[in-house]
């Protein structure tokens, strides 16, 4: 009986919030049918067009393959055709390019795929799993984290590191066959996000792009296994954490500070930071690291940690 009253109030509560996911993920669906339709439409009133300037040869020149050479040898170097068909010309003159890289491309690029994954199947084995000192999140805490994602870049982060967490709890292993050969990888967090949450499952893009956030963060602020990424949002009456912890609290509030409030204004922040190119960045970023790593000290963290808790994140 508690098993099903326990089943009774997650529909309650969460069933709603699934149900309008799930509904914007298919009205973006049709909105994109929709247009779809009408360009297919419009390419259709032109070909018509097209076909009776041409007197019907611009069906031959689709069903050989546009051949770009035939039609500009059609129209005989007059000016007015040409810009008739110059659409048409555009069209086949790609389609012809496309096909001449797939031929250069096809035979090498599989071959050169499979190494690539294969060699970086090997360094994740070699650098062994993640693991997390946060236990294993449940769906409606994840569910909860995802509404309120938008809500502050601390929200953000905490429903990032939630994603984080919850893959060092799944089976996300290489699948070899007789030969020892890598033919694939379990399901991992997607195939949980399948049965748990369906809801999420149709926007796992979306999901991975704030784990792939809350990754980047710990690069940055420099938190190391099993620390998650959302050590470093801070709790006015927390207790006071380890010396990395805060550190790297101290480094998130520089990060934050003059972002503006989406998360997609954070994601792009983090990937400058990240970036090796940026070479700006990377001198703030170690400006950032020297700074603290001198000024906060085992004596000093418990000052610098009440004083940091109770500033709030920006956004």
């Amino acid at each position: 009986m508690a098993a099903d009253g326990g089943l009774a109030a997650w529909l309650a509560r969460y069933e709603p919030v699934e149900r309008e996911i799930i509904e914007a993920h298919e009205r973006r669906i049709a909105s994109r049918m929709r247009n779809d339709a009408r360009r297919r439409e419009a390419d259709a009133r032109a070909f018509g067009d097209l076909c009776e300037a041409t007197e019907g040869f611009a069906v031959v020149w689709r069903r050989e393959g546009w051949s770009v050479r035939e039609m500009v040898r059609w129209a005989d170097g007059d000016v007015l055709t040409l810009l008739t068909l110059a659409r048409w010309l555009r069209i086949g003159a790609t389609r012809c390019i496309d096909r001449a890289q797939s031929r250069l491309r096809r035979p090498l690029y599989y071959a050169r795929e499979r190494a690539r994954r294969e060699a970086l199947a090997e360094e994740r084995r070699r650098t062994g799993g993640r693991r997390t000192t946060n236990p294993c999140p449940t769906r409606e805490e994840i569910l909860d984290a995802w509404v309120h994602r938008r809500d502050s870049h601390a929200a953000a982060v905490r429903f990032g590191s939630m994603v984080h967490d919850l893959e060092c709890y799944v089976d996300n292993s290489l699948l070899r066959d007789e030969d020892g050969a890598i033919v694939g990888r379990r399901g991992g967090v997607k195939a949980w996000l399948q049965e748990n949450i369906p809801a999420l499952y149709v926007r796992y893009t979306t999901v991975m792009r704030y784990k792939a956030m809350a990754k980047k963060l710990r690069q940055v602020v420099g938190l190391a296994d099993p620390l998650p990424a959302g050590a470093v949002l801070a709790e006015p009456q927390a207790e006071v954490p380890d010396l990395a912890v805060v550190r790297a609290r101290a480094v998130w509030l520089e990060v934050v500070e003059g972002v503006r409030g989406s998360p997609t204004a954070l994601m792009e922040r983090l990937d400058a930071l990240t970036d090796p190119e940026r070479v700006e960045e990377a001198n703030m970023l170690a400006g950032w690291r020297a700074k603290y790593e001198n000024e906060i000290t085992g004596r000093m963290k418990s000052r610098w940690w009440r004083r940091m808790a109770r500033k709030r994140d920006v956004g």
